[in-house]
């Protein structure tokens, strides 16, 4: 796989909206046990390689005047409230060395198509251990092999390298019974069913009321007279 690089420089003493006007994202890196490190980046440069990572996704974080590239990960993209502009990124710093947690994303591929059928989506990621540069960058499940209602996908069923990839499950969780995706009937089929239920014993009830009218408009006959 082709490293992910960055250009970043020391962050200046601007005042954050003025370095936006300039066409500069603020950042901070992080890394434990040490201070933050304030950075800038250039925004089209940032947009331009951010469009092609995946959540995961290892960069080399080149800083001016530093002849070291610095593995990260990105912790964090804050936006402006239209969700258009980048404010502010946060990076944090990996060792290449060390086993990390992070969430990868259930992707469904494949067409799904049972009769009278709706598919669920019941977890849209798992949590997983590995070195950050064996993170998968994502699953991707077949819905095409679905072929019932009540048909479902279990957690066992995901492909990885399991040499270099752990699935993190509860103390008391089994891969084999956890779904991932199920096959359920049409609410649409489910409410039809319902409907017919309640209108029948209601149909029922009218007759008999009607019955029950027709005889109580019915004159009694008269006794006969002697």
């Amino acid at each position: 796989m082709e490293k992910i690089k960055l250009n970043a420089s020391k962050r200046q003493n601007k005042k954050t909206n003025q370095l936006r006007k300039e066409g500069i994202i603020p950042a901070n890196m992080y890394q434990a046990g040490k201070d933050s490190v304030a950075l800038e980046l250039d925004n089209l440069t940032f947009v331009k390689l951010s469009r092609h990572l995946n959540d995961n996704a290892v960069i080399y974080l080149q800083i001016a005047d530093d002849k070291k590239e610095l593995p990260v990960l990105i912790d964090e993209v804050q936006h402006d409230v239209y969700g258009k502009n980048i404010l502010h990124v946060v990076f944090r710093k990996i060792n290449l060395a060390e086993k990390i947690r992070a969430d990868i994303a259930i992707e469904l591929v494949g067409e799904f198509d049972v009769e009278n059928g709706v598919l669920v989506l019941a977890k849209d990621s798992v949590e997983v251990e590995a070195l950050p540069t064996d993170l998968p960058e994502k699953f991707e499940v077949d819905q095409g092999q679905l072929k019932a209602i009540g048909d479902k996908i279990s957690l066992d069923s995901l492909e990885f390298d399991s040499s270099k990839v752990t699935i993190i499950l509860g103390e008391d969780e089994v891969a084999e019974d956890i779904a991932i995706a199920i096959v359920q009937e049409k609410a649409e089929e489910i409410i039809e069913e319902v409907s017919e239920e309640l209108v029948e014993p209601e149909l029922a009830g009218e007759k008999k009321e009607e019955g029950e009218e027709d005889k109580a408009e019915t004159p009694a006959e008269k006794p006969s007279e002697a």
